[in-house]
């Protein structure tokens, strides 16, 4: 891998990781695109953490907040923002250890998970309003929001779109659902981290080649994704997701034709 595709990759992942038109997804196309079939291990992991680093320095207050709240987490547990987070990851933990999505990694269902993707943005934008409006996320929108974000393991399925648009049929005004969902990239990437990183020792040999484009992929994916939180707070207000669902689903439809007429990439 070139320092430039390095870059291209961590750009990729920086912005699409918090739009709602899938980082997973997109990466996959991009390294089909390179003739990279799979980037290391380790540089994916690394993309990952640029990501994360990007979430705590935008909700670094917001974070420290919750960690000096963490002892008193069982007396209002219903009203800790750190115990909701951790009820809305294991959906995720639970899908992931149950099925297996191998074939999905591999890209095998990449076109239909794209409109899977358009089809919860649109259908969000449909319900908004019709739930009662809550100000603050409570247990019942933790919960729908760990469920969707349990089916965005999905190769093409936009965790970002999948948690906003669950907090937002669960009541949540957008920007409350995206500040949410963006909290729950932390425990959700550093997961996936921790699992990648037992397969990186048990197989070191994996980790091969120049630290170079590593290092500019991780700092490239981190600026990029703390433009793209930004950019996403600033236009989630204004800006319906179904507009993001037409870009998904058109992209679906572009992969659907390659996979099954004209195989170019896949």
């Amino acid at each position: 891998m070139t320092i430039i595709q390095a870059a291209i990759l961590g750009l990729v992942q920086g912005l699409t990781e918090f739009l709602p038109v899938s980082s997973s997804g997109h990466l996959l196309l991009v390294e089909r695109l390179f003739g990279l079939k799979n980037s290391s291990l380790l540089f994916s992991v690394l993309l990952h953490l640029g990501t994360l680093l990007a979430v705590i320095v935008v909700y670094r207050k917001r974070i420290w907040k919750m960690i000096r709240r963490i002892p008193d987490m069982f007396r209002h547990p219903l009203k800790n923002e750190f115990l909701l987070l951790i009820v809305a990851t294991i959906p995720a933990v639970i899908a992931a250890l149950v099925i297996d999505f191998d074939d999905a990694f591999a890209g095998e269902y990449l076109g239909f998970s794209f409109l899977l993707t358009t089809l919860i943005l649109w259908l969000s934008d449909l319900v908004s309003g019709l739930a009662p409006q809550i100000k603050k996320v409570g247990l019942p929108q933790a919960i729908v929001m760990g469920i969707m974000q349990a089916v965005a393991i999905l190769p093409g399925v936009s965790r970002s779109g999948s948690t906003i648009a669950g907090g937002v049929s669960a009541g949540l005004s957008r920007k409350r659902a995206a500040d949410f969902a963006f909290l729950m990239a932390i425990p959700a990437i550093l997961g996936s981290a921790v699992l990648e990183g037992v397969k990186l020792i048990r197989n070191p040999e994996v980790v091969t080649g120049s630290w170079m484009p590593i290092i500019v992929g991780v700092l490239v994916s981190a600026a990029a994704g703390y433009l793209a939180i930004r950019l996403m707070l600033k236009i989630i207000r204004r800006v319906r997701l179904t507009w993001f669902g037409v870009y998904t689903g058109v992209l679906g439809i572009l992969v659907l034709l390659d996979q099954y007429m004209f195989h170019y990439f896949f």
